[in-house]
């Protein structure tokens, strides 16, 4: 026994230091004192300067502590200046505990930038708490994990064209048991490759196994592989009416506010088509960021708040979900809206032959174009045709004829393209190539007459005078012709000025185009007292020698 006390000598007198070192309740807040933001307040995980920031609160938000300790010195200008070392000890914000919305049991703030709240935190906002889970979480207690409050589960099935989460079966079957409701998501990973969504659309409906009253599955999009965001736009939509197309059920989509902001362009499309459900993932924020418009006005239906929170029933970290509202009835996959199952063995699609493209040369900058496609062995709704990878919008016409819309950002710059046709499985696969010529434009040879300065912009008609004094700040109507070979040309029109008798270079004002005549009008507005010199650019030109013209005396003084 003697021995014993030895050894524990030293943790008793760590303890006692530590007690005298961090005084509990030096001016202690009294347990459940709500406090108000003076400024904008970072929330840590511990009583420290250096302690991991939760959240950024705004001014206003109101806290609720339990206690005031003593941490690291701290100071900041709130108002003031202010500094300390007392820290509160805060488990709800704005009337939200603390360990829901961050997966700590008590979080910490600079206690001099606060005053007592005049009025009581808002009511929280009445959520369901719920996680996701894959193989990193290994076995899980799912009966723990319902004792916990969590009253639903979305476990990843797939990722990619061939790979199955080995735990999900199990998760699924678990969870189920345990009474949550659950459902299933497929980690993307999209390619360039044709076909690529449809494939991977495919292996996750054959291996979700979704029962009825399972919840609506999910798309897990948070890389974009090297796509663009038109490229990865085309894929998402392949893969998501897809999985429509099998199970009748729109799934829900997954993303960050960054990634879809950055590479999916922030697009709308996907929620004005129906997809409607959005799961966010937005950690370490009282509230997430909506991106697509607030999801076209839908909002918010999942949010994953917490990328690493703690669960009973999980060893180490989890993800943490929360879902708007208090009933999920509404969001069950319900079988019974799928036509009948039909025992026919599917015919296998034949291969696709792309015999000829019309046309086959187009003039780079332009505007996008319908392509016609011939052929042999094309397949409606399965066929699709692709412009180096990259699919198109695709109509069957026939089995021997597609026609497919190139959008002008595929023929923006010279060069040469490759037309497919890829059909889906069984069967089916990828033509040859029929190839496809970008050129450069081909300059047309115009005289271009001087540039003429009409006078102030007017209401109706034109005038003749040359701007005087009066013109400084106005807008100048300006007119220049090019006779027949100009009618209906689209051109740049630039301008040089003319400071301290020399002329500046050429900078582009804005794309005009000639009417029938041959004629083209535009305005101008001149800021300073300077002459200014018209020039003329054919788009995909850029030595600006096509045509000038004079300023005939326009000079703004």
């Amino acid at each position: 026994m003697q021995g014993l006390h030895r050894r524990c000598l030293p943790a008793i007198l760590a303890v006692l230091v530590a007690m005298a070192l961090v005084p509990l309740t030096p001016d202690g807040a009294a347990a459940g004192s709500d406090y108000a933001a003076n400024c904008t307040v970072r929330l840590r995980e511990s009583p420290s300067t250096s302690g991991a920031t939760l959240v950024t609160m705004p001014t206003g938000t109101v806290v609720t502590t339990i206690d005031t300790v003593s941490g690291e010195p701290w100071s900041a200008t709130c108002g003031t200046l202010v500094s300390g070392n007392t820290w509160y000890a805060i488990t709800a914000v704005d009337g939200t505990s603390v360990s829901s919305l961050y997966g700590v049991s008590v979080a910490y703030a600079a206690s001099g930038l606060f005053q007592p709240s005049a009025s009581p935190p808002p009511t929280p906002a009445v959520y369901l708490e719920g996680i996701d889970v894959s193989q990193y979480q290994g076995t899980i207690d799912w009966t723990q994990v319902a004792g916990a409050g969590k009253r639903f589960a979305i476990m990843r099935a797939t990722l990619g064209q061939t790979y199955l989460d080995p735990m999900y079966a199990t998760n699924h079957a678990g969870a189920l048991a345990a009474g949550l409701q659950v459902t299933a998501y497929h980690f993307a990973t999209p390619s360039a490759s044709p076909g690529d969504a449809f494939f991977e659309a495919d292996w996750f409906v054959q291996n979700a196994a979704l029962l009825p009253g399972d919840l609506v599955p999910a798309l897990d999009l948070e890389q974009a592989g090297g796509l663009s965001a038109t490229d990865l736009q085309a894929w998402v939509g392949a893969w998501l009416g897809e999985v429509y197309a099998k199970l009748g059920v729109r799934p829900m989509i997954y993303t960050s506010p960054t990634f879809w902001k950055n590479s999916m362009g922030d697009t709308t499309m996907f929620a004005d088509q129906g997809y409607a459900i959005l799961w966010i993932a937005h950690w370490f924020t009282s509230s997430p960021t909506v991106p697509a418009s607030d999801w076209g006005g839908h909002g918010w239906t999942f949010w994953q708040y917490s990328n690493c929170g703690s669960v009973a029933g999980i060893s180490g970290c989890v993800d943490l979900d929360r879902y708007n509202g208090t009933d999920l009835t509404g969001l069950t996959f319900n079988y019974s809206l799928l036509p009948p199952v039909t025992l026919a063995v599917t015919p296998a699609n034949s291969p696709p032959t792309l015999v000829a493209i019309a046309p086959a040369t187009v003039r780079a900058g332009g505007d996008g174009l319908i392509v016609s496609i011939q052929g042999a062995d094309f397949a409606a709704g399965v066929s699709t045709a692709y412009w180096n990878g990259t699919p198109l919008a695709t109509t069957f016409v026939s089995p021997m004829q597609l026609t497919a819309v190139v959008p002008a950002g595929l023929t923006s710059t010279p060069g040469m393209g490759f037309v497919t046709v890829f059909t889906q499985p069984p069967g089916g696969g990828t033509s040859g190539p029929a190839a496809f010529s970008v050129t450069t434009p081909t300059l047309p040879s115009i005289s271009i007459g001087a540039a003429s300065a009409l006078g102030l912009k007017p209401t109706s008609g034109y005038t003749t005078r040359t701007p005087n004094v009066q013109a400084v700040g106005k807008y100048i109507t300006w007119k220049f012709a090019g006779g027949s070979a100009l009618a209906g040309q689209r051109v740049n029109v630039l301008i040089a000025r003319k400071t301290d008798g020399v002329w500046g270079g050429p900078t582009y004002l804005k794309s005009a185009w000639a009417d029938a005549n041959g004629n083209v009008t535009f305005w101008y507005r001149s800021g300073t007292a300077a002459a200014i010199n018209v020039r003329v650019q054919w788009p995909g030109d850029s030595n600006y020698a096509v045509g000038t013209s004079k300023a005939l005396g326009a000079y703004w003084k």
